[in-house]
């Protein structure tokens, strides 16, 4: 073990993986010493804001404000472990080097991998920043770029791109329309911006690559069209399981299965999966929805060791701020265009980084003001008596506190 259980002072709580769920699940937790500590696992020497990663690969943005060193700094109270998790128990999760963590409550947060550069394999903080530079300069350089990826990251990426360099940029997608995700005013929106921007849209096809800097886009029935340059691949998201596919359920795509509800993962009461790892619609992949998530397994766990429940997790209205260069962008909330003056979008982004990054609260004061399900806002610091809450998870609560026992 890294250290002594503590099981007698303070239940220990275990999360694997250190972005926006885990970390956030891990702050709540910081300001309960006396009932839990928290360990978190993580192979990386660093916390990145993947959001507006972006700016820095595309925009020539410093990366260093976008790479925070993964330390006390960022979260107080809360024990470090730098390493890879390549197996688990039922009580313990098991480190690439063999080292084991014991856990009374498992948190999983490892998110889904990403194709570099968006992510990174990089352990280590300075590399990592290196290499962030390194591609930025290369894009500088290029004639020609090709981002693979229709998603939100793909025309952002355009986007950024278009406004700092006068490289020929090609975007291409095997789907029909652009973040399809989103509303059909902001695809409308997003294609007219781009195009305006001289960047070629290629709709239904699939990029290959043929040779070192060759690449080949692929159309049925129609030639092959070949692209020399820089290239980018900005989609896809395999989940991080591979440490706990033999302990914990997984869904057929491979995330961890969890009941809606308590986050629960199932027939594991003193397990939780939150953020992208775990099994949700794909529309809730977003770095808030992990945020939220956090906060609502945090106090899951304080309320399973005082035997009491919350209420239901009610996922809240999606919000979407898509930046389309520095000066344009769309801003989607609960599933509608909302008209705001598009050059508000980047600074409103900006807003949101500076906020997330540091890991502080959801702005519950501002969102109860917000059209919606009120619901889904109020639940976070209003636990309710076990006996009120059996019908909606009070009963799961009490269990994960007979598995941690």
């Amino acid at each position: 073990c890294v250290s002594g259980s503590g099981r007698a002072e303070a239940a220990r709580v275990v999360v694997v993986g250190g972005s926006f769920g885990g970390l956030q699940v891990a702050k709540e937790l910081s300001g309960y010493g006396a009932e839990v500590s928290v360990v978190v696992i993580e192979p990386k020497n660093f916390f990145e804001f993947t959001p507006s990663i972006h700016t820095a690969i595309a925009g020539g943005r410093d990366p260093a404000s976008l790479v925070r060193p993964l330390d006390a700094n960022l979260v107080r109270g809360v024990e470090f472990v730098q390493g890879r998790a390549v197996g688990m128990s039922a009580s313990s999760v098991e480190l690439d080097d063999g080292r084991r963590v014991e856990f009374d409550f498992l948190v999983v947060a490892t998110g889904c991998g990403y194709a570099s550069p968006i992510r990174s394999a990089e352990t280590d903080r300075a590399k990592r920043l290196e290499a962030l530079r390194q591609t930025s300069a290369e894009l500088d350089a290029a004639e020609t770029v090709l981002v693979v990826g229709g998603g939100a990251v793909g025309v952002e990426i355009c986007g950024e791109l278009a406004a700092r360099t006068s490289a020929a940029i090609t975007l291409a997608t095997n789907a029909p329309d652009l973040v399809s995700d989103c509303p059909v005013a902001t695809r409308r929106k997003t294609l007219d911006t781009l195009r305006a921007q001289k960047v070629d849209v290629v709709f239904g096809c699939r990029a290959e690559s043929v040779g070192p800097g060759e690449y080949s886009l692929r159309k049925p029935g129609a030639e092959h069209v070949a692209v020399r340059g820089q290239c980018l691949w900005c989609f896809g998201g395999k989940p991080q399981t591979d440490f706990c596919r033999d302990e914990l359920a997984l869904d057929d795509r491979g995330f961890v299965a969890v009941d809606p509800r308590t986050r629960q993962c199932l027939d594991k009461p003193n397990c939780y999966a939150v953020g992208d790892v775990a099994a949700k619609p794909d529309a809730q992949r977003l770095a808030s929805y992990a945020h939220l998530e956090g906060e609502f397994v945090a106090y899951q766990i304080l309320a399973a060791l005082r035997r009491r429940g919350l209420d239901s997790y009610a996922p809240p209205p999606r919000f979407v701020a898509l930046s389309l260069g520095p000066s344009d962008g769309a801003f989607v909330y609960d599933s509608a265009a909302f008209p705001i003056p598009g050059f508000l979008v980047p600074h409103l982004k900006t807003i949101i980084e500076l906020w997330f990054i540091r890991l502080l609260p959801m702005p519950y004061a501002l969102l109860k003001l917000l059209p919606g399900d009120k619901q889904a806002r109020l639940w976070a610091k209003h636990p309710r008596p076990a006996a009120a809450a059996a019908a909606q998870g009070g009963q799961q609560a009490q269990e994960g506190v007979a598995a941690a026992s």
